[in-house]
């Protein structure tokens, strides 16, 4: 593959470590594993290669696959979900959680104020909180398999839609313009980031505006 290029993958991946399976993007493979989720949709992802929208060991092994291909790579924590910061690992009085009916317990994860951290022991009237990501300083091993290249460009841009701003929107597509119908829920750091993802891989398209109503002459997505 290169850079740019829009593919299909399916993945299982866990813990070299424990040999512990911590995700996958197949029904069947989460039921062998036991961690299906009720209400999940298993499916493919579609991505990006070279674009860091997957961690940046996948990233490197898509450019050394085909279509088709199947591959077992082995990701350090420094091209997974990174080392462990000593620093984000902090002390909360257990009476503030009692003050809000929560009982902390070693191993539950919490969110506090937008940020998840894991318990991880309470000892002497005081809470150890470690907020690094769970996967942090483990080495992975991700089992990948590239499905297929995605070539129409109406699919490229749906891709990038979920992608950047996790939703399809409504768009019209003529002559290298793409207009984009505007929502107001959307923050316009994530419209910006559609913006640029667009006109950097998707180069027949030359510009992007978002508009507040397609016109209804014009054909919608």
């Amino acid at each position: 593959m290169q850079k740019g290029d829009f593919v299909e993958i399916d993945y299982v991946a866990k813990i070299a470590e424990t040999d512990q399976v911590f995700d996958t993007t197949m029904e069947d493979k989460a039921r062998k594993y036991k961690i299906y989720k009720e209400n999940f949709k298993y499916e493919p992802i579609r991505v990006v290669v070279g674009a860091e929208y997957v961690i940046k060991g996948m990233d490197e092994a898509l450019f050394k696959m085909n279509v088709g291909e199947e591959k077992t790579i082995e990701v350090p924590p420094e091209k997974g979900f990174g080392r462990r910061d000593p620093k984000l690992i902090v002390k909360v009085p257990l009476r503030e959680f009692r003050k809000h009916n929560i009982t902390p317990k070693p191993g539950i994860r919490i969110e506090i104020n937008g940020r998840w951290a894991t318990v991880r022991n309470v000892n002497s009237g005081r809470v150890n909180l470690d907020f690094n990501h769970f996967l942090a300083g483990k080495t992975l091993i991700y089992d990948i398999k590239i499905n297929s290249k995605i070539e129409d460009i109406h699919e490229k841009i749906k891709i990038l839609m979920k992608l950047n701003i996790g939703s399809e929107l409504r768009y019209d597509l003529k002559d290298g313009l793409l207009e984009v119908e505007e929502r107001k829920n959307i923050d316009n750091i994530l419209k910006d980031n559609l913006i640029k993802a667009v006109k950097e891989y998707i180069p027949e398209i030359k510009e992007v505006k978002y508009v507040k109503e397609l016109k209804k002459e014009k054909s919608e997505a």
